[in-house]
């Protein structure tokens, strides 16, 4: 049994155990006794060897009820098991790909509550396994977020999808070509369009969706520029041509002694010897439209100056 479950994330179901001569009297024994526990009806899981990944076996345990008719794990449940970045928050669904035909009977035809279930077809090629766990990746991945998430949360897969080598920036816009004609296909592709693997967070990448959305143009990502002291400085984002940077101030940046300090240095710094414009925001600015506009207004205000400083 332990070996079984080693292959197939930790878990085993009662069918498995069946096949392997250990019965329902054993299994209640064995329950009983604390050896192994019950994760789901029917599936179990080695009570001494603890999940390294609690929602990893979870998954797990869902696809070991689904195994007569296959799945892989997919959308934000592979994003998440993945270590792709996801907006705070988020629930604990798992979520699942199988090919159609769908089962009409059965006792494995409800996977249970908590369990979103996509029918369509997808590559064995985009298939990853995690710890014995089949995983839907690749471009595929990005672009089942792009279904199911909000675009500036996909936007932020996309981007870490790339930078992590998950996937690509061309095959992204071949998958995306493929869409044509279907539901979301223009979304998903300018999700795209957008994607940049430099960006460092969701936050950064949220944001970089909502000031495009307010018509500002693309910005270069993690730029240097030379310190004052010879070393090196990156930017959050660059807009090249109005001379401004833009700077997304994550939760707790300042929490630290000496930190706010050091950042209004580095910003009078780049005003003083790169005649750069900077606008900062925070989280909560753009967890609203009031707040996103209010950024969005900075942005055009600081391209004014920086286009007569310039």
């Amino acid at each position: 049994m332990r070996r079984v479950a080693r292959t197939q994330g930790g878990v085993i179901s009662a069918a498995q155990c069946a096949g392997l001569g250990v019965g329902a009297s054993d299994i209640r024994r064995m329950l009983g006794s604390g050896e192994w526990r019950r994760v789901r009806r029917g599936i179990y899981a080695d009570a001494r060897e603890p999940a390294a990944d609690p929602y990893l076996r979870r998954c797990a345990a869902v696809l070991a009820g689904l195994r007569a008719t296959g799945g892989v794990v997919s959308h934000l449940s592979a994003a998440r098991i993945l270590g792709l970045p996801l907006p705070p928050a988020v629930d604990g669904r798992v979520s699942l790909t199988r090919r159609p035909p769908a089962p009409t009977s059965g006792p494995r035809s409800t996977p249970g509550v908590g369990v979103a279930v996509h029918l369509t077809g997808y590559d064995d090629a985009d298939v990853v396994e995690v710890d014995g766990v089949p995983v839907l990746a690749g471009a595929r991945l990005v672009l089942d977020c792009c279904t199911v998430a909000p675009p500036d949360s996909a936007l932020a897969i996309a981007d870490a999808a790339v930078a992590t080598g998950i996937t690509t920036c061309d095959a992204l816009v071949d998958a995306g070509d493929r869409l044509r004609g279907r539901v979301g296909a223009d979304l998903a592709r300018l999700v795209v369009a957008r994607t940049d693997p430099l960006s460092d967070s969701w936050f950064e990448s949220s944001s970089r969706w909502w000031l495009m959305e307010a018509g500002l143009p693309k910005p270069e990502l993690q730029v240097p520029f030379t310190g004052p002291q010879g070393g090196v400085v990156r930017v959050d984002m660059l807009m090249r041509d109005t001379w401004t940077v833009g700077e997304a101030d994550g939760a707790g940046k300042y929490d630290e002694p000496g930190v706010l300090f050091a950042e209004k240095r580095r910003e009078d710094w780049l005003r003083d010897q790169h005649r750069l414009e900077v606008v900062r925001w925070v989280p909560a600015e753009m967890r609203t439209p009031r707040g996103r506009v209010a950024v969005a207004d900075r942005f055009w205000r600081a391209f004014a100056r920086g286009r007569r400083a310039g």
